[in-house]
């Protein structure tokens, strides 16, 4: 029986992973290759998702799929593949590779991307941040829960974090300003923060402009840099609109906690919750709308914005 691979078997290969495309047809030094190339493209792709971004990775995989069918095509007869070319060393291979993906997306860094503008002006629309899971006890990739164990790793006031809260499309991540610590008494009242019966410092940074796609200012917001924690930041304030919208607030955990007024509110977080606030504080749908993020539904904490 011939030892030759496939031509159309190295093709398909080719196209739908490279890697293993060349690990098929003898080549471990090319596979290296085009592993790096895929990761990078891939990386690319995921920050930059526009029209030539998701080009160039179907150009790379019909590169590889007429690079491998050649190589199989002139493979020699009497050439012996080595062991780890055979299917189960390929199954092997990608079985491998899965699991360290899925395990740094479980338990060291994850991408999300962040579709509004309730962070601007920190983070754009569209932007991907990256977010540091060790540490922080839910261990999840692809939607799938791996393990969940409590948090070891501090949060601050002033991190960012990424959660998960329910919607009527399931548990949905969202991105957010870290206000209030457990214990913590926050009041947001006349577009003003205060923490503990302390105002929040702030600074005028003038006016701000925008627009990003259904998201538009003509006029500008107030640009103000707060300092919480040690961690400075900036947020936006619409002087015309309102502070609150008590009609918002709806039944959730510990709500008797929180006190509503006609300009904000008050909240006492509860042990083993947080506050979380969008920095455009007047376009964000956050903790003053539907109470606190309990600690075991953060994924992590954000250490990379990537516009």
């Amino acid at each position: 029986m011939s030892n030759k691979p496939r031509k159309w078997i190295a093709a398909l290969l080719g196209f739908f992973s490279p890697p293993l495309a060349f690990m098929y047809v003898g080549r471990m030094g090319l596979a290296g290759g085009y592993l790096l190339v895929v990761f990078v493209v891939g990386l690319i792709a995921m920050l930059y998702l526009d029209k030539m971004a998701t080009l160039v990775p179907l150009v790379v995989r019909a590169v590889a799929a007429i690079h491998a069918f050649r190589i199989a095509a002139h493979y020699p007869d009497e050439m012996q593949r080595p062991v780890w070319s055979r299917w189960y060393g390929l199954v092997g291979a990608y079985t491998v590779l899965a699991i360290i993906l899925i395990g740094i997306r479980a338990f060291v860094l994850e991408p999300f991307r962040v579709p509004s503008g309730s962070m601007l002006p920190t983070i754009p629309p569209k932007s991907t941040v990256l977010v540091q899971k060790w540490g922080y006890g839910n261990y999840s990739a692809y939607g799938f829960t791996l393990l969940k164990i409590p948090a070891f790793a501090p949060l601050e006031r002033g991190n960012i974090i990424v959660f998960s809260r329910a919607t009527n499309l399931g548990e949905t991540p969202f991105v957010a300003r870290l206000i209030g610590l457990p214990g913590d008494n926050v009041l947001y009242r006349e577009k003003e923060l205060s923490i503990n019966g302390s105002p929040v410092p702030r600074r005028s940074d003038g006016k701000y402009f925008h627009s990003f796609d259904f998201y538009i200012s003509p006029d500008g917001y107030e640009r103000y840099t707060e300092s919480l924690s040690g961690i400075d930041y900036s947020v936006l304030i619409s002087q015309d609109s309102l502070t609150s919208v008590p009609e918002l607030l709806t039944a959730f955990p510990f709500r008797e906690k929180c006190t509503l007024y006609a300009d904000g509110v008050n909240c006492e977080v509860p042990a083993g919750h947080y506050f979380v606030m969008g920095d455009n504080r007047d376009n964000s749908f956050d903790s003053r709308h539907w109470g606190f993020v309990p600690a075991d539904m953060i994924a992590g904490k954000v250490i990379a914005i990537i516009p």
